[in-house]
């Protein structure tokens, strides 16, 4: 016989495999960019990030040089990952968490931000993509990204 707690525990262990993983943000952090081993991009493995002002950076939407340049990042993706997407942005602060930012991140089956490339968006209007297939058109997983914010 089963007891109405250890059914409410069931469910809810049912139901945690397919909630998205929320971005965490801590001191700094700019961008986050999820991977996940389903391809609905629910079931989280792991995750890379850009920083405001530590290597890699995060880019300002527009800005080709100076601090606002947007700096490669190594993804290091797990070979079992079926999806990606941009988890979240937040805009500046190294002390406080501030609120969510909008913009992108673009992927690429390169190791220097380069080769085939497809972009994810956050916080942006939902007819633009968010959750990406884990690897390129050619079949490779995605190796290096950028992100950018407005």
């Amino acid at each position: 016989m089963r007891t109405p707690t250890f059914t409410a525990l069931a469910t809810l262990t049912a139901l945690a495999q397919f909630a998205p993983c929320l971005a965490t943000w801590s001191s700094g952090k700019a961008a986050q960019i999820n991977f996940y081993t389903d391809t609905h991009c629910s079931a989280y493995t792991g995750e890379a990030a850009a920083w405001w002002e530590t290597s890699p950076e995060v880019g300002v939407i527009g800005s080709t040089t100076g601090v606002a340049r947007a700096q490669c990042i190594t993804l290091n993706m797990p070979g079992n990952s079926q999806s990606i997407n941009t988890a979240a942005l937040w805009g500046y602060s190294t002390t406080t968490q501030p609120g969510a930012d909008s913009g992108y991140c673009t992927f690429w089956d390169g190791y220097t931000c380069s080769g085939n490339a497809a972009s994810s968006y956050y916080n942006v209007p939902s007819s633009y993509p968010t959750c990406q297939p884990a690897r390129s058109s050619a079949g490779y997983l995605w190796k290096s990204a950028k992100c950018y914010l407005n």
